[in-house]
């Protein structure tokens, strides 16, 4: 689950956006090693257990591991910043690896089951995305990215399980109507707000091209003929060699050099400026269509008001979500000293009998009135959340 994805080695064409794109699904899946994997000689007691889950102390260094290289290869970090993220890193895999099993614990409670045929469909969108023709270069962006196919395939399977239950019990919990959108709308009109724009054009007369004391005369006889409706380009051309044309375009204040912003929106529609000194020589501007300051309507910007405010509703109740579960989930921790600190931990938990706690999370329960206080604590119970 490395949380810094950092560059890779180059490879030619096609074969690194490739890779590129299947680092970036590595890295939202979470690129962890599949549960009870163990290397021969190596320590592997359970550090983390929630519910009927386990993660042992192999899994949570290998994923460590990965992360400190990331981090350090990550470009774009300062040296303090990168140090802080390395002195962070225990716990930052320690609580993404409780969070995953945390939600695949529901979801084996919810019987929640993801064919082959779901991975399959899913590896294949990738393949289109990515741009992958055929096997071989499956394996090879794989390769790159140091992951087997079957680690591949057993974190697809866990983000799809994963999202079938945030799309199962969260999504639900999120209540937008039409008048919350508006509601949003009216307290940020500003967001929506439309800069006064215009749409100029000029013909320049160019300093060094001609001599110093022809240049105010042109410019003159420049705006003298913009003022009778010649284009611009028709006007440098008449004027010849030294005065040139220029499509300035759509602009909004401040996008043009100071000296012609000051001139420029004076300007109505149709109307001449007089010469103005700027780079390059003389400025003859002129406004060919001016539209005054806007706010975008609500109609024009409902959608994208409903994803985003939906996008942040569901991110809360998925927070909220979490912490329901973990309330009523049996938790025990033996934790690297490293970890320590992964989540906040008010009391210690109590050694219950998890099935009783988590006969209320059935298919039909209500989730949100599901987390109940807990039996008394004994003197002999392991440290767990409560």
């Amino acid at each position: 689950m490395s949380l810094v994805r950092a560059g890779m080695p180059s490879l030619p064409g096609g074969a690194a956006l490739r890779s590129a794109a299947v680092a970036m699904l590595v890295t939202a899946l979470g690129a962890m090693p599949a549960a009870g994997q163990s290397e021969p000689g190596r320590e592997n007691r359970v550090v983390l257990r929630v519910n009927d889950r386990i993660v042992t102390l192999y899994e949570y260094q290998r994923a460590v591991a990965v992360q400190i290289r990331d981090i350090r290869n990550a470009p774009g970090l300062t040296d303090l910043r990168r140090q802080e993220l390395l002195g962070e890193s225990g716990r930052m895999i320690m609580k993404a690896l409780f969070e995953e099993q945390l939600i695949l614990s529901r979801a084996d409670q919810l019987a929640v089951v993801v064919d082959e045929s779901d991975v399959d469909e899913q590896i294949r969108t990738m393949w289109d995305r990515a741009g992958i023709e055929n096997e071989e270069q499956f394996q090879d962006a794989l390769a790159q990215q140091g992951m087997r196919e079957q680690d591949f395939r057993d974190q697809m399977r866990k983000q799809l399980r994963s999202n079938i239950v945030r799309g199962r019990e969260v999504a639900p919990r999120v209540d937008l109507a039409d008048e919350d959108l508006r509601g949003f709308y009216r307290d940020n009109e500003e967001r929506f707000a439309i800069s006064e724009r215009a749409r100029l054009e000029e013909v320049v007369i160019l300093e060094g091209v001609v001599p110093a004391d022809r240049m105010a005369p042109l410019a003159s006889l420049a705006r003298t003929r913009l003022m009778s409706g010649e284009a611009a380009a028709d006007v440098a051309e008449g004027l010849g060699e030294g005065a040139t044309a220029v499509d300035v375009g759509w602009i909004t204040p401040g996008d043009l050099a100071a000296e012609l912003d000051a001139v420029a929106w004076d300007l109505q529609t149709g109307e001449v400026a007089e010469a103005v000194t700027a780079r390059g020589g003389l400025h003859v501007l002129k406004m060919l269509e001016r539209e005054p300051a806007s706010v975008q309507p609500f109609e024009d910007v409902r959608d994208a008001i409903e994803r985003q405010e939906r996008g942040r509703l569901f991110d809360e109740e998925f927070t909220l979500y979490m912490e329901e579960l973990a309330d009523a989930a049996y938790i025990v921790e033996r934790l690297p000293e490293e970890a320590v600190g992964y989540r906040p931990v008010a009391t210690q938990s109590l050694d219950v009998d998890a099935l009783g706690l988590l006969s209320r999370f059935g298919p039909d329960a209500d989730v949100q009135n599901a987390a109940e206080p807990a039996a008394e604590e004994t003197d002999d119970a392991p440290d767990a959340r409560p």
